[in-house]
């Protein structure tokens, strides 16, 4: 699997444009539409996999779908605050989409979302920074990866202090990473990526 990385938004949020024989997926919806389409040329676009509700994750989701025709994959509580406008900064609100036109698929903890090829995930609800926050765990010959969202960053974790966010959830979600292979990869919503061996002392003090 191949693992590219376009940021979108002033916030510079990661979108993750993963490639295997042909089929792609994307995790997260912010970055630039021309620039995915450039890298991704004539290969067929599967999913796009959302980590969590927060529009800096979602503002571009309309033209990405409409654009490549596939499902979304969300929580039901991410598309609730996506279509509610819930607040996702306390200066802001999230701006609303309308995906009523397109094919919504609603995951849950442990759910393994299998697009053939490499392209296969393992769905971690991991509460803390909001309430609606999953990671994306995929094995790929010898090797774990992690897309955390804003759950886990290069030296640090998502704030929890935004509206659903929960400092004793976080907790729990970070307990339930710890339990993952010292050598996985982490790509996290913002910032460079890192290996849960070089965050462990980090997290384990929490």
């Amino acid at each position: 699997m191949e693992v590219n990385v376009l940021t979108g938004t002033l916030l510079e949020t990661n979108n993750y444009i993963l490639e295997s024989n042909g089929k792609v997926v994307l995790i997260e919806a912010s970055a630039n539409l021309n620039s995915v389409k450039e890298l991704v040329k004539d290969k067929e676009f599967v999913a796009i996999l959302l980590t969590h509700g927060h529009w800096d994750h979602y503002i571009n989701i309309e033209k990405f779908a409409e654009e490549f025709k596939c499902p979304i994959y969300l929580t039901e509580q991410a598309n609730e605050k996506i279509n509610t406008k819930e607040k996702a900064f306390y200066a802001d609100r999230n701006p609303k989409v309308d995906l009523t036109p397109y094919k919504l698929i609603y995951i849950k903890d442990q759910d393994v979302l299998d697009f053939g090829n490499d392209l296969k995930f393992k769905v971690l609800a991991t509460p803390g920074h909001t309430n609606c926050s999953v990671c994306y765990l995929a094995c790929v010959k010898d090797e774990t990866l992690l897309f955390s969202g804003d759950t886990i960053f290069n030296n640090g974790i998502g704030r929890c202090d935004l509206p659903t966010g929960s400092p004793k959830e976080m907790k729990e979600s970070i307990k339930k990473i710890l339990n993952l292979p010292e050598k996985t990869v982490i790509f996290p919503g913002h910032g460079e990526l890192t290996m849960l061996q070089i965050e462990i002392n980090n997290l384990q003090q929490l």
